[in-house]
């Protein structure tokens, strides 16, 4: 089945969308239900609290009053006795009797009583509530004797008060309010107010609050089917809206937590029509506010604007997809005309002459005017296709030119191998044999080895390495080793021949290239070995005997040659006894490095003659060679490889 690019952009895109918007509207109905219902709760709880708030200020505000009442009536009596303390203490006796008759009518007009007693407690001026307020043990509601009160003492000389309950007429008893104000060496005035008795203080402050937290709840709007009451603990409901909560069908233990200040909370899950209630107690008057929305009430605006934001989600889905469907045709229908032009390219032969005509032939009609993401792709495709074209034509010169070089490459390193020689060509002598290894990292390379026999009979062994790398240092390697020839022909000694390669090559060196040269004399016969080493790699004798640790010979006969006129290098010379090898290496052994850039160092080295103690020059070399080998892994060649290993037969 065949499925265009369309077709599969279009599923693709509109499966990504809806797989991104399913789950967020899913998810964000989930949070709109449980966000929508946490908000109606918390509404309701809040009205609820709100109606308890307004319940218990209403008390303050109310008994606030009351006490304020009370306190008017003590500064009222205070002010009295005080008026009339201060005539007593002003008039004479006689005055003062006829004076205080004439304040108790003032004070009767009022509603408040007056009396006088002298110093010894008898009465000078009474009425009827006065004597039965000093009826013999008679007590305040504190418990205090009011005939104490009449007794002078300083801590009350601006009066003290007592609250007395005294019967009428009818029988009943009402609360008194009395000031007892002592005058100095005169007596004490009583002046006495009926005061409002509590019960009916309590009855009149419980309808007060009734009516306004009724007029409170009328103005509150609830939802469909709750309802708040305010219901005292008889079950009484005092005021409330909407259905009323009944106490009966609350457990007591339930009530006696609340009663203990715990808000009674929770909802009635499992029933035909579950709700929310809350129940406090307000120990004040003695009542309980009760309060119950369903369940209902508070899922339905939620789930209303759930079902609301998921049929927008949805519509605006379609939009997407079909907006979406629309660009993805009109976009992909320049691609098409880009995927025929090229495959146009792919028949086209690079090879052949068309040069510039082939690739207008291509971006003919391509929409490169676009300023979209296609009319790059389509500009960055004429552009490449041009390119190509130039770039084929250039790229078949230069494989031309690179073949020609690449034969010119291989012929130097013909000639460069030409000069040295074979590995295995050594010279055959009777207690001698050698081979050498030379690996280039480049086709060419700066490394040299030589061996041959010098004219007095002693087997030559040359090693070097030159300090540049490429056709440069091959041509600098040959001259060294035509320089090294030519010096031992003649007949010089190692340090002699090291002097004069160095005067030659440094006479004419404009780029100051150099060479480590090792140049050596050996006698198989007697096993001494001269030398001269131009700081040259130190190298290794090994003794077949495993006892006999292998050595270096560290002794060097001078600097670098062909860097500077003027040197001198000093001959040098060891032994090799029977059996024993010498390995001569360049720097591209003791310095492969491995991936961690480790070098292999000397020590290794060492350690892989120590494997090859009696083995033949040629597998000295081979062995050493595949522990750096092993020691480089994955990494590449950085220098040169050379290797000359000679020995010393046993007699």
């Amino acid at each position: 089945m065949n499925v265009s690019l369309r077709t599969r952009l279009f599923l693709l895109v509109g499966f990504a969308i809806s797989l991104a918007a399913l789950p967020i509207i899913l998810f964000s109905r989930s949070s709109l239900l449980e966000s929508g219902m946490q908000r109606e709760r918390e509404s309701f709880v809040n009205t609820v609290m709100l109606v308890e708030d307004s319940l218990s200020v209403r008390y303050l505000h109310l008994l606030t009053s009351e006490v304020e009442s009370v306190l008017e009536t003590k500064r009222d009596l205070r002010q009295y006795s005080a008026m009339i303390r201060d005539m007593l203490l002003f008039n004479g006796e006689g005055e003062s009797e006829v004076s205080l008759a004439r304040w108790q009518k003032v004070l009767a007009a009022s509603g408040l009583h007056l009396a006088f007693y002298d110093m010894a407690g008898r009465a000078l001026l009474s009425d009827e509530l006065a004597d039965q307020l000093m009826e013999d043990g008679r007590q305040d509601f504190k418990g205090q004797s009011i005939q104490s009160m009449l007794a002078h003492r300083e801590s009350v000389s601006e009066g003290q008060f007592a609250v007395v309950r005294l019967s009428e007429r009818d029988g009943q008893e009402i609360p008194v309010l009395v000031c007892f104000m002592p005058v100095k060496r005169v007596g004490t005035l009583v002046v006495a107010a009926p005061v409002a008795d509590a019960e009916q203080s309590r009855a009149s402050l419980e309808r007060r609050m009734v009516l306004g937290i009724q007029e409170r709840l009328d103005s509150l709007e609830l939802s469909r089917g709750a309802s708040i009451s305010v219901v005292a603990s008889d079950g009484r409901v005092l005021a409330g809206k909407g259905t009323h909560m009944s106490l009966s069908s609350i457990p007591e233990e339930a009530l006696e937590r609340v009663r203990k200040g715990d808000a009674l909370e929770g909802n009635t899950d499992g029933e035909e029509n579950p709700v929310l209630y809350r129940l406090v107690y307000f120990k004040a008057m003695d009542w309980y506010v009760a309060a119950s929305i369903p369940l209902s009430a508070i899922t339905g605006p939620a789930e209303a604007l759930a079902r609301h934001l998921f049929a927008v989600a949805a519509v605006l889905l379609v939009l997407s997809l079909f907006v979406m469907l629309v660009l993805t045709m009109r976009t992909l229908a320049p691609l098409r005309l880009l995927t025929v032009r090229a495959g146009e390219i792919a028949k086209e032969d690079f090879s052949s002459e068309r040069g510039v005509g082939f690739a207008d032939d291509i971006v003919d009609d391509l929409p490169v005017d676009r300023h979209d993401e296609v009319g790059q792709l389509a500009g960055a495709f004429a552009h490449m296709v041009k390119a190509l074209d130039e770039n084929i034509r250039r790229l078949v010169d230069t494989l031309a030119v690179r073949q020609r070089m690449q034969g010119e490459l291989n012929a130097a390193r013909d000639i460069q191998m030409g000069i040295l020689p074979p590995p295995d060509g050594a010279p055959k002598s009777p207690g001698y044999s050698a081979a050498a290894f030379l690996e280039p990292a480049k086709e060419v390379g700066g490394d040299l080895y030589d061996f041959f026999t010098a004219p007095d009979g002693r087997q030559a062994v040359v090693i070097g390495d030159v300090s540049d790398k490429g056709v440069s240092a091959a041509l600098f390697m040959s001259m060294t080793v035509t320089l090294v020839r030519y010096a031992l022909a003649e007949g010089l000694s190692c340090s002699e021949a090291m002097l004069r390669i160095n005067e030659r090559l440094a006479e004419n060196n404009p780029s100051c290239m150099f060479v480590t040269l090792f140049i050596g004399l050996f006698d198989p016969a007697t096993g001494r070995l001269d030398y001269a080493s131009g700081a040259h790699c130190p190298p290794f004798i090994v003794s077949p005997n495993a006892e006999v640790p292998v050595r270096m010979v560290t002794e060097t006969s001078g600097p670098l040659v062909g860097a500077m006129q003027g040197l001198d290098y000093e001959a040098c010379h060891t032994e090799l006894a029977p059996g024993e090898y010498c390995l001569l290496y360049t720097d591209g052994v003791s310095e492969a490095m491995n991936e961690k850039l480790e070098l292999f160092g000397e020590e290794r080295i060492a350690s892989a003659l120590e494997g090859l103690r009696g083995a033949s020059p040629e597998e000295v070399l081979r062995g050493v060679m595949q522990a750096v080998k092993e020691h480089r892994g994955t990494a590449a060649q950085s220098d040169d490889i050379t290797m000359l290993c000679f020995r010393r037969s046993e007699l």
